[in-house]
């Protein structure tokens, strides 16, 4: 009887999840290219959009490569999160401002339209750090984000 217990409550642990499910309002499949100094990945992934949160799922073989959540004040990469300016130092390799991920995921202009230059698609921006050289395009539903003396690409191609 006891065995059977536990195998239920397990059953119903492993159903029911640990985790705060989020409500998600927007999701978009993508073709998600990641690489820094750290990590080189290229495969199918999701981008889910709720109130205050951001994810970005990496996919290969049906299994996770990659899972970067933003809410509120943190980020999260595979389950270790940090608040927004550690985690660009770590992933990026420099500060930044806080907002920067989410601006580029959203696919909005970064550093408050610095240097920005409107095209036929969308816009690029090219900005020189002390210790960047950020290169960011958006072109239609498609965006790039380079930083050249970091050795940092984010690539995003929305699939049909």
């Amino acid at each position: 009887m006891k065995l059977v217990l536990h195998v239920s409550f397990l059953l119903a642990l492993f159903l029911s999840g640990c985790a705060v499910k989020k409500d998600i309002s927007t999701s978009e499949t993508a073709m998600i290219t990641i690489k820094n100094k750290q990590i080189a990945l290229s495969d199918t992934g999701f981008i889910n959009r709720g109130n205050d949160y951001t994810n970005v799922q990496i996919f290969s073989a049906g299994s996770v490569l990659f899972n970067l959540e933003i809410t509120g004040s943190n980020i999260c990469l595979d389950g270790r999160c940090l608040d927004k300016l550690s985690f660009n130092q770590q992933f990026l390799y420099e500060e930044h401002y806080a907002e920067l991920m989410q601006d580029i995921i959203a696919k909005k202009p970064i550093y408050e339209g610095k240097n920005l230059q409107k095209t036929s698609s969308g816009f690029e921006q090219e900005l020189e750090l002390a210790n960047s050289h950020l290169i960011y395009k958006v072109e239609g539903a498609n965006l790039t984000f380079r930083d050249t003396k970091n050795s940092i690409l984010m690539r995003l191609k929305p699939l049909p």
